[in-house]
């Protein structure tokens, strides 16, 4: 049974490569689109609040695992209104995402909430990144966006098949 499920941030939740280029001010001209000073754009892709609102009512743990400066992923899941459904972030600028799930994991701990491997479910856009999440956590259960599937909604029916 899936009990934790962690998300990567960028082209997985939202259209952009790299929010660490993004300049503040922000400005929303629409819910789910945020603009920089510089005119970078990112878009929320589809179903993401509503999947993110899922899991919570389902009361399952919601992390992110980012590529991204630290400070910018704060201030980008706050313009967003996005911040309030992670549990815990962990942004680095470094790519290696088994690091950033150790922590996360470690932070859970630290409040007395364990996870085993096969409770977890990874989800990020490169799959690059699940051969060192298997060899140092163990058998995480690992999705690519855009292959393994194509809508965020695809995570409910997926935790629900993990269920039975």
């Amino acid at each position: 049974m899936i009990k934790l499920v962690i998300f990567d941030a960028d082209k997985t939740l939202w259209d952009h490569y790299n929010i660490s280029e993004f300049e503040e001010p922000f400005h929303l001209p629409e819910r789910d689109i945020l603009r920089d000073s510089e005119g970078r754009t990112l878009k929320l892709f589809p179903n993401v609040r509503k999947t993110l609102e899922e899991l919570k009512r389902k009361d399952v743990k919601i992390a992110m695992a980012t590529w991204n400066f630290p400070h910018k992923t704060e201030k980008v899941l706050k313009a967003l209104e996005l911040d309030s459904y992670f549990d815990v972030v962990v942004s680095r600028d470094f790519p290696f995402k088994f690091i950033m799930i150790a922590e996360i994991l470690r932070k859970f701990a630290e409040s007395g909430i364990r996870f085993r491997p096969e409770e977890i479910l990874f989800v990020d856009d490169r799959r690059a990144h699940f051969g060192n999440v298997w060899l140092y956590l163990g058998r995480i259960q690992c999705l690519e966006m855009w292959k393994d599937i194509n809508d965020h909604l695809e995570i409910i029916s997926k935790l629900e098949n993990s269920q039975t």
